[in-house]
């Protein structure tokens, strides 16, 4: 009865651990039927009575001005584009016109302002990480491998892919490394502009933590900021979600059980960290500081939490217009933050009040959104299951 009852109570507890496994070793089942606008076998039959959805207004079938519509390496017009199973993990640019997505199976593209082009990284791993720098690339499967283009690299490697990307293998100190692929999974990086740092968090049931990355003379060099020995005796540490600040030496990282935790001293070599109250026991899957005082973090059951600078806590925020889990937020300014989840939910807060935004041409799917990330205000790109959305399908 004991075993059964704690089964149950880490069911209830929200602690996931799909997604941990390398997506790579996963067989990929062939694509099954399309589903049918109102939810049956047979649409014209009349075999199936389900009701019309309840959601319809949200997803026009035609792009207007107003709404989201697919755009990408998804939309039939590129050739060579991602397999519509694919999920895209994670998005980040450096301006409207240099935007890239990465995601399953080694997927990754790049968006120039004009059109998409797909990335060979000369791999099938999953892509869960990317640092932008000012005159390189580097995507990251895991805390143990990345794969970079415009980096230093060491004499004597691998020949790089046939689009210039070459395998690195980050060093650590004695004690410092990460534990293997398998133990513990990257799931955030983020890094600020022209930063030293990348932030890393990795997440396992029995070990996880929070690394940083830099670029050495010729490879990539790691740290473990809070390591797993140290998380085993930090309760929010291994199940950490996702990480972002308003500034390279201030940041944020959330996760399981609410957890919240900000990060100062974050450039200097020995950071630290402070757990604040979010007032929520639910997981926490994304977080977005607009600015020292304020940020903002959202997670499961339509969870979103605001920071306005309290020395101690997070505000409820009671006026969320879904109840689904939300995966991802990100904004332009304070006035301009969006945030995305599963069954195609996308919101935006206009500095009042969160209010849903509509997303046109995908029929009857309702994609899961993982990924959303914003180059200004009016230039929103959204990623996930199969999906890239941008305002009026164009920027």
């Amino acid at each position: 009865m004991i075993l059964v009852a704690g089964v149950a109570a880490c069911t209830a507890g929200g602690i996931d651990t799909t997604g941990l496994a390398d997506d790579a070793s996963v067989p990929v089942p062939e694509p099954g039927p399309p589903p049918v606008a109102d939810g049956g076998l047979d649409a014209e039959s009349g075999s199936n009575d389900a009701g019309p959805c309840t959601d319809c207004e949200y997803f026009p079938e035609t792009c207007t001005s107003d709404v989201l519509c697919p755009n990408g390496p998804f939309a039939p017009e590129h050739p060579g584009g991602f397999d519509k199973r694919t999920r895209i993990n994670v998005i980040r640019g450096r301006s409207q016109s240099d935007v890239w997505v990465a995601g399953a199976l080694g997927a990754l593209a790049h968006f120039d302002g004009a059109s998409w082009r797909r990335e060979d990284l000369g791999t099938r791993e999953s892509m869960r990480g990317l640092w932008l720098r000012d005159s390189s690339e580097i995507s990251l499967p895991f805390l143990q491998r990345a794969y970079g283009r415009g980096v230093s690299l060491p004499d004597g490697g691998p020949p790089p892919s046939a689009d210039g990307w070459s395998a690195l293998a980050p060093s650590y100190a004695a004690g410092q490394a990460p534990p293997g692929a398998g133990s513990a999974q990257l799931v955030s990086a983020w890094a600020a502009p022209g930063a030293e740092w990348l932030w890393c968090l990795a997440r396992g049931i029995s070990a996880g933590g929070i690394w940083r990355l830099r670029q050495g003379s010729t490879t990539l060099e790691g740290s473990a900021v809070i390591p797993a020995s140290t998380c085993n005796s930090s309760p929010w540490c291994r199940f950490m979600s996702s990480v972002h600040g308003a500034s390279a030496d201030e940041l944020w990282v959330v996760g399981e059980s609410g957890a919240t935790v900000r990060i100062t001293n974050a450039t200097g070599a020995t950071p630290t960290a402070k757990e604040f109250d979010s007032q929520t026991w639910t997981a926490l899957n994304g977080v977005w500081a607009a600015s020292a005082s304020e940020a903002w973090a959202v997670g499961v059951m339509g969870t979103i939490r605001h920071y306005k600078g309290d020395p101690a806590q997070w505000d409820v925020v009671s006026d969320v217009p879904t109840h689904v889990d939300l995966n991802a937020v990100w904004g332009s300014s304070s006035t301009d933050v969006w945030a995305v989840g599963d069954e195609g939910v996308v919101l935006h807060y206009d500095g009042k009040s969160w209010s849903r935004v509509k997303v046109a041409g995908l029929g009857a799917e309702r994609p899961n959104l993982t990924a959303v990330w914003v180059a200004a205000g009016g230039h929103v790109w959204v990623g996930g299951e199969g999906v890239v959305l941008s305002l009026r399908g164009k920027q």
